[in-house]
């Protein structure tokens, strides 16, 4: 059984994966828009937080960048607060700390973080 599809309904295909595409991409800007409204000092549900660990302020060279992705600041603070112990410094005297809240990518294939918190 053959199946024809008329050009008018071609066209019309067409244009509804036009306009899926640029839904999309319309899309992926205004989540981290709503992020920034909504969730202002932490990741929204769909994000992820990074820790970043500097050991000895001294040294910026030497960054510990967590492997996992955490769902909110708390995890991520508690995540730095046990390297921190680990390293011999509890109360972050030496080193510091940031939580990096959801990587959005840009035109160019790089990004960036929607929220940097200490």
């Amino acid at each position: 059984m053959a199946f024809n599809i008329s050009h008018r309904t071609k066209r019309r295909l067409f244009l509804i994966a036009i306009i899926a595409l640029v839904a999309a991409t319309v899309a992926e800007e205004s989540r981290r828009f709503i992020a920034d409204q909504i969730w202002t000092d932490d990741a929204a549900p769909w994000e992820k937080v990074t820790a970043v660990y500097y050991p000895d302020t001294q040294k910026q060279t030497d960054i510990r960048i967590s492997d996992a992705r955490f769902d909110d600041v708390a995890q991520c603070r508690e995540h730095i607060a046990k390297l921190a112990t680990e390293n011999g410094d509890a109360d972050l005297q030496k080193g510091r700390s940031e939580c990096a809240v959801g990587f959005y990518r840009d035109g160019t294939g790089e990004g960036s973080y929607r929220l940097i918190i200490e």
